[in-house]
């Protein structure tokens, strides 16, 4: 069985920071790794072949219900809602971040198990480095000393594919959105339902919405970071999530098989991954632009 090691969070410029990852690219096959937008969607393409997750929480009805339970607050609410899901078998547990309880009743987690389940491969996630990057930024001496505490980790590892799901940029500057009474205000997206706010094209652009997750959906620029938001009390000094142009977005991937240096689409490591593990792709519906 084939072993896959994910490390979230990071980019190939963090290889000077880990000379023991960059010493098996001297050997193996490697590159820079193409990352879909969205928040996880590209490790649902990497296991599955297409996506069209675009956002963690999407448009749903499932939670209607806490319309009439809002008022008991975070803490409680949270463990009501994670006692029905489990008892469903549902193994994504709802963080409610920093979500308005009011606007719980319009939303849900889109992934409902892992999506290494059912594959014939061992998984592992390293995710340590990004709650930190976000925190402190790319380039501070936290994010770097823990990019070496990963390195000595990946020394004891063993495995046949490593990868990152996605990589990060500094935040620049910030902006605040319209709220609206249907809207989710992740980090990177304003995604409405209701109605088409304005807002400063000049900080992002619109693009193509969907039913699940917004029919206006506002993308911001690189490096600006939406905020106030649904997920955090403080403005993140890092961010990922914007369109998969921005270079700073990129993956990394390492294949312990002879080979230099090759860039490829998170997709193109989704066939190396069917051919080694040697399950059928899965399709999904196409992905939103």
């Amino acid at each position: 069985m084939k072993k896959v090691l994910m490390l979230d969070a990071f980019k190939p410029e963090y290889l000077k920071y880990a000379p023991y990852l960059k010493s098996l690219t001297k050997k193996y096959a490697h590159g820079r790794l193409k990352i879909p937008m969205g928040f996880v969607r590209g490790m649902d393409v990497f296991f599955n072949g297409q996506s069209n997750i675009l956002a963690k929480f999407k448009r749903s009805g499932n939670l209607s219900w806490t319309k009439y339970f809002y008022w008991l607050g975070k803490f409680p609410l949270a463990i009501i809602i994670n006692t029905i899901r489990l008892l469903k078998n549902n193994k994504e547990y709802f963080w409610l971040y920093n979500i308005p309880l009011k606007k719980l009743r319009y939303f849900d987690v889109c992934i409902k198990k892992p999506l290494h389940e059912g594959k014939k491969c061992k998984y592992k996630r390293i995710g340590k480095l990004d709650p930190i990057s976000h925190k402190y930024g790319t380039k501070s001496k936290e994010t770097i000393k823990c990019i070496k505490e990963i390195d000595n980790i990946i020394k004891k590892e063993e495995f046949d594919i490593l990868l990152s799901d996605h990589g990060m940029i500094d935040i620049k500057e910030t902006i605040s959105v319209p709220r609206t009474d249907i809207c989710f205000i992740d980090g990177t997206m304003a995604r409405y339902w209701d109605k088409k706010p304005k807002i400063n094209l000049k900080k992002g652009k619109w693009i193509k919405g969907n039913e699940e997750y917004g029919k206006y959906i506002f993308l911001a620029n690189p490096g600006i970071l939406i905020f106030p938001n649904f997920w955090n009390q403080n403005p993140d000094k890092g961010m990922h999530g914007y369109s998969s142009t921005c270079k700073e977005m990129d993956g990394f991937y390492l294949i312990q098989k002879e080979g230099g240096r090759k860039d490829i689409s998170i997709e193109e490591l989704n066939k190396i991954l069917i051919k080694e593990v040697g399950y059928k792709r899965l399709f999904i519906d196409s992905q939103p632009t």
